[in-house]
């Protein structure tokens, strides 16, 4: 097993794994536009690759934009033109297609682990194939998938897989789940009030959700022991410190 630190704004997280490391890139996806100060934060210093509107996000925290793929949907050509303005990589397709940006955009990605924000709110058709789009690329790719913005973040695990997460502010955490992406899956949540221990977990029994930390406690550990589980946060939605 290996040991990686990723960092989201409000949280560390420690990765063991059974695989090596590749670089972090960031992605910005069109769902909900996460704060500016919060999307700064997060994407300091990485390669950013953007979905349509995502670019749009970029632009508007000042973000530079790497490589921007999509259809015009969901954003003004504007945002297309100022991005190769910059001299980003960008990439137009047909609205009419069978595959989704975010689809297509993870065509194009290099081998990384991927700090995606924009990917929450809107339609849940759109979150549910995003989700598992995302996943299907970590196991490609074999790298970690976090996806994050100011309210909610998830963590993509696979078999053999564990993550510790260190809170900045322990007391906007509302809710800790941990969510079956396979059949069947072995989870186990520590530092929680209702802990699991190599517990059960069905697709179609989804038990294990709204947990909280333990009362002092700024952090907890959350492991795949078989299966494909995400693990889950919540913060408050008041304004958080980043």
């Amino acid at each position: 097993m290996t040991a990686r630190e990723i960092f989201v704004p409000g949280v560390q997280f420690m990765f063991h794994v059974k695989h090596s490391f590749a670089p972090t890139v960031a992605l910005a996806a069109g769902g909900r536009e996460p704060d500016a100060a919060w999307l700064q934060t997060a994407f300091s210093s990485l390669p950013v690759y953007c979905a349509d509107r995502g670019a749009a996000y970029c632009l508007a925290a000042g973000i530079p934009v790497h490589y921007l793929l999509g259809d015009c949907d969901s954003t003004k050509c504007d945002v297309y033109s100022a991005v190769a303005a910059q001299g980003a990589t960008v990439e137009i397709f047909p609205q009419a297609k069978d595959d989704t940006d975010l689809q297509l955009l993870l065509t194009k990605m290099p081998k990384a682990d991927l700090l995606v924000s924009g990917i929450w709110g809107g339609r849940f058709d759109h979150l549910f194939s995003s989700i598992y789009s995302l996943l299907q690329y970590k196991l490609q790719h074999h790298c970690q998938v976090i996806l994050a913005d100011e309210q909610e973040c998830m963590v993509l695990l696979d078999a053999y897989e564990e993550v510790e997460a260190v809170f900045a502010h322990p007391e906007q955490i509302e809710a800790l789940s941990v969510l079956p992406l396979a059949d069947t899956n072995r989870v186990s949540i520590a530092n929680v009030v209702w802990p699991l221990n190599n517990a059960l977990l069905k697709q179609l029994h989804a038990y294990a959700i709204s947990n909280v930390l333990l009362s002092g406690n700024n952090k907890c550990t959350c492991s795949c022991q078989e299966g494909k589980v995400a693990f889950y946060i919540k913060w408050r939605t008041e304004k958080n410190e980043y």
